[in-house]
C-alpha cells in the first residue's frame, strides 16, 4: 500500500514538473518574441535619432534609463533590428528559435544568401560555439562578474566611453584593452614609488584612451578616424571634445602638445568636485570630463567649470541639460526647463 502511494505521489510530482516546464518554455518563447519586437522599435528610434525628443543623449542612454538595459543588450537588439534585409531572422526570433544574443551574432555576419544556414546554426549550436564560428575565433573562457550597483554603472559607462572613442565594440576586447593599457602604464611609469597623497591631489590626465580627432583650423570641421575610415563629427560633439583635450598643432611642422585646460586649474576643479560627476543622483567617477559653462576659448574661470561624466557632458552640449551657477553651487535643468534634484552647493 505504501509503495502504491509513493508511486502515485511520484507520478503527480512528475506530471506537475512537466506542466511547469511547458509553461516556462512558453514564457521564454513569448519573451523572445517581445525582444524581436523591441529590436525593430529600437532600430526605428535610432534611425531618426528620435531619442533626442525624449531628453536622452543616445539610444544607449534611452536603453539604460527607460528600459533598464545594459549598453551591450541595447546594441545587440539594435544590430538585429537594423537588418531589414533579413526578415527570416526576425521571424525565427519571433518563433523563439533562439535568443536575442544568438540573433545578434547572426545579424553581424549573415547575408540574404546564407541567412537560412546561419539560422539553422543558431538552432543547433550553443551560443559560445555560434559566436566563435561567426567571428572566426577560438572558443572563449566565460567570466562572470558580480558587481555592486555603483561598480556596474562605472563599468557600463566605461564600455560606452571606449566605444564612442572608436575602440573595440566587443566587451571582452574592451576589458582586455583596459587591462593591457593599465599594466603597460604602471610597468613603465614607476608609479609604485609615488607618494599616495600627491597622486590623490592631481586630476587624471584623461589620456588612458586617446581619441584622435582631426580639426581643420580654417573651416572648423572635424573628423574621427575609425576602422571604417574617417567619420565626420557634428558641431556639438566637437564642442564637447574641446572642453577638455590635448591639442597638437601640426600646421608649423612638429608641434607641442598643449591642453585646453591649464593643469593647475584642472587640478583645482577636480579637487573641489572630488573627481565625480556633479549632476544630482549621478556621482560617477569613470569616463569623466571637466566642462566649461562659458566658452573655453574665452578663458578658464574655475568658478564656472565643473566635473561631468561623459553621458551628462553629452546632454549639456546637445541642449538636453542646462547648468547654472558658479563656485560649486549649481542648478540643473532638463531641456524642457524642469529642475533636476536640489541645488548642489558646497
Amino acid at each position: 500500500m505504501t509503495t502504491a502511494i509513493q508511486a502515485q505521489g511520484g507520478n503527480i510530482a512528475h506530471s506537475r514538473a512537466r506542466e511547469l516546464d511547458c509553461e516556462l518554455r512558453s514564457c521564454v518563447r513569448r519573451q523572445i518574441a517581445i525582444d524581436a519586437k523591441i529590436a525593430v522599435l529600437l532600430a526605428e528610434l535610432q534611425e531618426g535619432k528620435l531619442w533626442r525628443e525624449l531628453n536622452c543623449t543616445s539610444l544607449t542612454d534611452y536603453g539604460r534609463r527607460v528600459l533598464g538595459y545594459s549598453s551591450t543588450k541595447t546594441s545587440d537588439l539594435l544590430q538585429i533590428g537594423r537588418r531589414k534585409d533579413l526578415p527570416q531572422l526576425i521571424e525565427a526570433l519571433e518563433e523563439g528559435s533562439f535568443g536575442y544574443k544568438a540573433a545578434a551574432e547572426i545579424a553581424r555576419v549573415a547575408t540574404s544568401e546564407d541567412v537560412e544556414e546561419w539560422i539553422q546554426k543558431g538552432k543547433d549550436l550553443r551560443l559560445t560555439e555560434l559566436r566563435a564560428e561567426a567571428r572566426g575565433e577560438d572558443l572563449k573562457e566565460r567570466v562572470v562578474l558580480e558587481l555592486l550597483q555603483e561598480q556596474f554603472r562605472v563599468f557600463d559607462s566605461g564600455i560606452e566611453f571606449v566605444r564612442k572613442g572608436g575602440g573595440p565594440w566587443d566587451v571582452a576586447a574592451i576589458v582586455a584593452l583596459v587591462f593591457a593599457d593599465f599594466m603597460e602604464r604602471h610597468a613603465n611609469s614607476g608609479q609604485g614609488d609615488e607618494d599616495e597623497g600627491d597622486a590623490e591631489a592631481r586630476a587624471p590626465r584623461n589620456d588612458r584612451f586617446r581619441v584622435h580627432v582631426d580639426l581643420c583650423a580654417e573651416c572648423g570641421k572635424g573628423s574621427q578616424e575609425t576602422s571604417r575610415g574617417a567619420v565626420p563629427l557634428g558641431e556639438t560633439e566637437l564642442e564637447r571634445l574641446c572642453c577638455d583635450v590635448e591639442v597638437l598643432d601640426l600646421r608649423g611642422g612638429a608641434g607641442r602638445v598643449t591642453r585646453t585646460i591649464p593643469t593647475r586649474v584642472r587640478n583645482w576643479v577636480w579637487g573641489r568636485d572630488r573627481g565625480k560627476c556633479q549632476v544630482p543622483g549621478c556621482g560617477l567617477r569613470g569616463g569623466i570630463d571637466i566642462h566649461h559653462l562659458d566658452p573655453w576659448w574665452k578663458g578658464h574661470d574655475r568658478e564656472r567649470m565643473l566635473v561631468l561624466c561623459g553621458e551628462h557632458h553629452d546632454q549639456v552640449h546637445e541642449g538636453l541639460l542646462h547648468i547654472e551657477g558658479r563656485g560649486g553651487a549649481w542648478g540643473f535643468l532638463a531641456g524642457d526647463g524642469v529642475p533636476l534634484g536640489g541645488r548642489v552647493a558646497r
